[in-house]
């Protein structure tokens, strides 16, 4: 396969009456869906090869097939996370200059208030199909645009090439094992890589892909896993952890019979990983590593309790380093390799982050002796206390192992004579009656005195992303 519309058309070849996609009551066969994809193809078809066409939709059978249709007609699909904020969709819509925005009827109202004449504002509902002469897009084009999350820098546009994406699916489809029987649940939004990579495999495959909007409505998605006899489940780590700690979700028999559950690259405390290998009969959990620009750099399968703190090793064609000034085993993590973007979306001082074909990531990291690699944090996020450089996810990681601790984050407090200190939000469990003082108290039992927070603070929710990230300058 050449281009990422590939794996629905052949998979449409394959097994035209087979069920590729089931959302809420509505269920599509891969030849229908791949008709739906075509006639949508052809009213884009309008606009010049290789033209930018924006999208905003929830997860939908819609997004995929106005996704999959921008591809077809070989234009960029502008991904727009359905959760952004006016000022963001703004400033993504000056950066991607797209001819036009196509959304659900839900959405409209927001584009249509972009003050821009020469872009055409669409109804999804109102598209109809034209007759076209079809045309194909190369591999090394743009297939799509997603712009970051921003958790610490201003949002950056990330284009990915078809080449970047079928060498990222192929590489999910051989270490993960996913197969043609796979039935996959996912309350990802497909507006973020990892949502969007399990759309992909689940199509490259000829699988079953059993989409949600969300994550919220918890007895929906597993009563889709039991009623459907499910394989495999992706969420993020958060996710994972909540519904591990949680006794009133009953997750020994809903995840019973999975074969695999897939998270992603934040940290995934040791105790979720082990309580979930204890749920599975036969399957595995497997995390990655990578940026939207560099998707899947490494790959994780929890098999060996000893690299647990992990994100697991590269597969070929990707090479990972670490840069350090020092004489250190700690650095910059920097990647090379074909699922690596060869720069950012009009972006010059973005730019600045390649280096001769590799991207430095800014995150800290070190490799084991076995190519193993850890995440020891963000460089623009270590605390120093007294000239002592301080991992705040070090901290954070002996916090979460108290089961009524759902989520904690450490930052620098400024202080007149060390610097910093450590001041710890955390957020506890529904239930929870955990105490300050007892979590001050496991604190010094388990850390360095230097690493101990100064100062602990209850909340009831972290500032997110709109995939999920904590905004951890938020907080300061």
């Amino acid at each position: 396969m050449k281009l990422i519309t590939d794996f629905l058309e052949v998979s449409s070849k394959k097994f035209p009456n087979k069920t590729a996609l089931i959302f809420k009551a509505d269920k599509y066969t891969y030849a229908e869906l791949q008709r739906r994809v075509k006639d949508f193809s052809s009213f884009v078809n309008r606009f010049q090869k290789n033209s930018v066409i924006s999208i905003l939709f929830d997860n939908s059978p819609e997004f995929i097939i106005a996704y999959l249709g921008i591809l077809k007609s070989a234009c960029i699909a502008h991904i727009i996370p359905s959760n952004i904020s006016r000022t963001n969709l703004n400033e993504q819509i000056f950066s991607a200059k797209p001819k036009s925005i196509i959304s659900s009827k839900e959405f409209f109202p927001m584009i249509s208030k972009i003050e821009d004449s020469k872009i055409e504002k669409i109804r999804f509902n109102e598209i109809k199909s034209r007759l076209y002469e079809e045309r194909k897009a190369d591999m090394t084009d743009y297939a799509y645009l997603i712009y970051t999350s921003g958790t610490t820098t201003k949002p950056k546009g990330v284009p990915i090439t078809h080449s970047n994406s079928i060498f990222t699916t192929n590489n999910i489809v051989n270490i993960l094992k996913y197969n043609n029987s796979d039935i996959d649940v996912v309350p990802l939004p497909l507006s973020h890589s990892f949502g969007l990579g399990c759309l992909h495999t689940s199509f490259y495959v000829g699988g079953t892909l059993i989409l949600h909007k969300n994550l919220m409505n918890t007895s929906e998605i597993f009563a889709s896993i039991k009623d459907n006899s499910a394989t495999t489940f992706a969420a993020v780590p958060s996710s994972l952890t909540k519904l591990a700690k949680d006794e009133s979700y009953n997750i020994k028999d809903v995840f019973k019979d999975l074969r695999l559950i897939i998270t992603n690259s934040t940290s995934i405390p040791n105790t979720t990983v082990k309580e979930l290998k204890k749920i599975l009969q036969h399957g595995t959990i497997a995390t990655y590593y990578g940026l939207t620009e560099a998707s899947r750099s490494t790959f994780m399968v929890f098999d060996d309790e000893r690299k647990f703190n992990s994100v697991g090793k590269t597969p070929a064609q990707i090479e990972i380093k670490i840069n350090n000034e020092r004489d250190s085993e700690k650095g910059e993590i920097w990647i090379k390799g074909l699922n690596v973007i060869k720069n950012y979306w009009n972006n010059l001082d973005a730019d600045q982050n390649f280096v001769n074909g590799w991207l430095k990531t800014g995150d800290l990291g070190r490799l084991d002796e076995d190519g193993y690699l850890y995440i020891l944090g963000r460089m623009d996020e270590i605390i120093n206390i007294a000239g002592e450089k301080v991992l705040p996810q070090e901290i954070e990681g002996v916090v979460k192992v108290l089961s009524d601790i759902e989520e904690a984050v450490a930052i620098p407090m400024k202080h007149e004579s060390f610097g910093n200190t450590v001041k710890l939000f955390v957020k506890t469990t529904d239930k929870s009656k955990i105490t300050k003082t007892e979590i001050l108290s496991f604190c010094i039992r388990n850390l360095e005195r230097y690493k101990v927070p100064s100062k602990i603070e209850f909340v009831e929710d972290f500032p997110k992303t709109q995939y999920g990230k904590i905004k951890r300058f938020m907080l300061k």
